[in-house]
């Protein structure tokens, strides 16, 4: 027989964009599975962790549920910790692989969600309509601050021109601004760094990238940034290489379907993708040929519990959500009478 036990003590390393959603994502699959958790949320968003270890610990036992707040030094000394064997975390690419390398030295087991650089595929074919409409709002949903933003849409050449046109002018329409603004498509960015990284990364762009609509920051006290389209970057560009983790995108053109997929898997980030067609054979191909960890068809985003969240190569590896996340908190136990 089979018999699944908990790990023991997990330790969860949550970042600041979905600062909530992400210790339920984590701390609900570990806890059912009977382990107990030392939650660190992001430096910078503690509040929405802390309440909830607060309003845990009128349920749970003492000890099961721990919320620990601070810095970079308090993750490492987490990691390090010899009562944890398995460390989950949801964060950057440089970040996974500084824990991957410190959990090495103990060989605990690993949980990595990192960067996503999501490319979408619009075939000539597709509903130009219903895409640009799904993907101007999915594109700058939190204001780009999401793993799974569609963020490089590669679009077949003799429909691009066409796409580019509605879809920037979609972009230019949208407004960011705060949350009591009933108005505002989106929100700031989250803090004065981030707002930084948007802003260079639009600053270096070569001669041969034009941004079509958006490009700055708004001139008012926040972190605010304006939708911004670049078109004509290349996929050696840092534009396209880089998750820019704001609200910016590019849309490159291609001619066949090889074409798109080299580009679409011409990064190193494998967490998420879309295609968008009317021609079901061309979806699956799509399905087998991207090398991430998701693959939406006439959809972006949309994410369902009973189905699994993660990625590949330097996406990371294991899953949140679905019996998948539950079972990554377990360890099997082979028992033979």
């Amino acid at each position: 027989m089979l018999r699944r036990k908990p790990v023991g003590v997990c330790a969860q390393i949550t970042p600041w964009n979905y600062p909530l959603m992400m210790a339920v994502w984590k701390v609900a699959p570990a806890l059912a599975a009977g382990n107990t958790v030392v939650l660190k949320p992001s430096d910078t968003t503690p509040s929405s962790a802390a309440l909830l270890a607060r309003l845990a610990g009128e349920h749970l036992p003492a000890g099961v549920l721990n919320v620990v707040c601070g810095e970079r030094d308090t993750g490492r000394a987490l990691v390090a910790h010899p009562d944890v064997r398995l460390v989950a975390v949801t964060g950057s690419v440089r970040a996974g692989q500084e824990i991957a390398a410190a959990a090495a030295a103990d060989l605990k087991r690993l949980h990595l969600e990192l960067g996503g650089n999501a490319p979408v595929l619009v075939h000539a074919d597709a509903d130009l309509d219903d895409a640009v409409e799904q993907l101007s709002s999915l594109s700058f949903y939190n204001a780009g601050q999401d793993c799974t933003a569609a963020t490089r849409i590669l679009v077949d050449r003799r429909i691009h021109d066409r796409f580019l046109e509605l879809f920037a002018d979609r972009a230019a329409r949208l407004r960011p601004g705060s949350p009591d603004d009933e108005h505002a498509d989106f929100g700031p960015l989250a803090n004065a760094a981030q707002l930084a990284n948007v802003c260079g990364l639009l600053e270096r762009l070569p001669d041969h990238a034009e941004v079509v609509t958006g490009g700055a920051a708004l001139d008012r006290p926040g972190y605010f940034h304006r939708a911004t389209v670049v078109a004509g970057a290349r996929q050696e560009d840092e534009i396209v290489r880089c998750e820019v983790f704001g609200p910016v995108l590019t849309v490159q053109p291609f001619g066949d379907e090889s074409e798109a997929f080299r580009l679409a898997n011409g990064v190193t980030q494998g967490l998420a993708a879309s295609v968008w067609t009317r021609d079901h054979d061309r979806a699956m191909r799509a399905s087998r040929a991207l090398r991430t960890g998701i693959v939406w068809v006439n959809t972006h985003g949309t994410t369902v519990s009973e189905m699994p969240h993660g990625g590949v190569r330097h996406s990371g590896y294991g899953s949140d959500l679905s019996l998948t996340g539950l079972l990554d908190y377990t360890q099997v136990k082979h028992v033979m009478l």
